[in-house]
């Protein structure tokens, strides 16, 4: 009987969870149907909030920032070595992109860091931002262009600080020669900055080769400068046009050529027959004796004078002797002196008329 009751009773007693889920369920539907229904509408606001901020920031950028309408500009500007060209891309009212044309005349490191403002240009829309720091008058060379590109108004950067060549700017005149030697040859001139150095190689009467050993001027000029070195090689001729925007440093360059292939050419005088360079060394050397002639001329005067005393020394000579003859010395003191009339004509005998009438001469010489 009780085995019976228990099953009856069994089936409620699993049925009691259920009837109380579904007691609370009915207890809260109330409160919970008006949250379940704002559901969607919260949902659908979340999901329309981003598109709506998305459009109104795109709203915001397609405004125009410049009043320039939109194409491509072109300006330029003076930068730190010369002109700086840059174009200017506008659209939709906006700058879109800024590219350098030409910048030749700057120096390659302090172009390369005044790129940046390209980029900044286009983030600020603007060209009134601050220069790149280290490449001043690059950056105001192409904050300028872009200025000109935009409003057509010319703008005039400040010079920069000139540097002075090392020394005055001085063409070497050169001739070439009908010949070179073969051979290596160096030479040094001049530049903007101090001395450049260069080697050329001759071969077969030829300018084979032109090397730059050394210099001092900037690698920005130099490099430039180094288109006269085809050019001479081309003609054969160092009378080349120096190149412009680095006309000391191609000028110098010039000038060492040009003093290398002096010492490389054949003088005129090695040309010649070595038979006739030999007969001209011979009249060389002959003809300093023929104008000594004349000098020593002036010199056998004296000679001529200094043998009269000669002359007149042996003149006292022979009166000597015919004093003795007149007048023995070793005649004894006892004789009797000869008369005058006696020793007259033995002296007129003794000697020739010529000589007596000369010896009034040789006697006012002798005194």
């Amino acid at each position: 009987m009780n085995k019976k009751r228990s099953n009856t009773l069994l089936p409620l007693v699993q049925l009691l969870p259920a009837v109380a889920a579904a007691a609370a369920v009915l207890f809260a539907l109330p409160r919970t149907v008006p949250v379940l229904a704002a559901v969607p509408e919260r949902l659908t606001a979340v999901v329309e909030q981003p598109v709506e901020a998305a459009s109104s920031e795109a709203e915001e950028e397609a405004l125009p920032k410049l009043p320039y309408a939109d194409g491509v500009y072109v300006g330029s500007s003076r930068g730190y070595g010369g002109t700086v060209r840059v174009q200017v891309t506008m659209e939709n009212g906006s700058i879109t992109e800024v590219e350098i044309l030409d910048a030749s005349h700057e120096t390659k490191q302090f172009l390369r860091r005044a790129k940046r403002l390209l980029t900044t240009v286009v983030d600020a829309q603007s060209w009134e931002v601050d220069a790149v720091s280290e490449a001043t008058y690059t950056s105001r060379g192409i904050l300028g262009a872009v200025q000109n590109a935009l409003t057509g108004e010319v703008v005039n950067n400040p010079l920069p600080p000139q540097p002075k060549p090392a020394a005055p700017l001085v063409v070497e005149e050169f001739t070439a020669p009908s010949t070179y030697r073969d051979g290596i040859y160096t030479a040094e001139a001049i530049g903007f900055e101090g001395k450049i150095t260069v080697q050329i190689t001759v071969a077969e009467d030829k300018i084979t080769d032109i090397t730059i050993l050394s210099a001092e001027d900037e690698e920005e000029y130099l490099s430039r400068a180094k288109r006269v070195i085809p050019a001479i090689l081309e003609g054969q001729n160092p009378n080349v046009d120096a190149v412009s925007g680095a006309t000391y440093s191609s000028t110098g360059i010039l000038n060492a050529v040009k003093l290398a292939l002096a010492k490389a050419a054949v003088a005129p005088a090695e040309e010649a027959d070595p038979e006739q360079a030999a007969s001209e060394e011979v009249v060389e050397e002959v003809a300093p004796s023929e104008a000594a002639e004349p000098e020593e001329t002036p010199v056998t005067a004296p000679t001529v004078e200094v043998v009269q005393p000669e002359e007149k020394s042996a003149v006292s000579t022979w009166f000597k002797e015919v004093w003795q003859q007149l007048f023995p010395a070793d005649a004894p003191d006892d004789s009797e002196p000869a008369s005058s009339e006696e020793v007259l004509p033995a002296s007129e005998t003794a000697l020739p008329p010529e000589e007596t009438e000369t010896e009034p001469e040789t006697e006012g010489a002798a005194e």
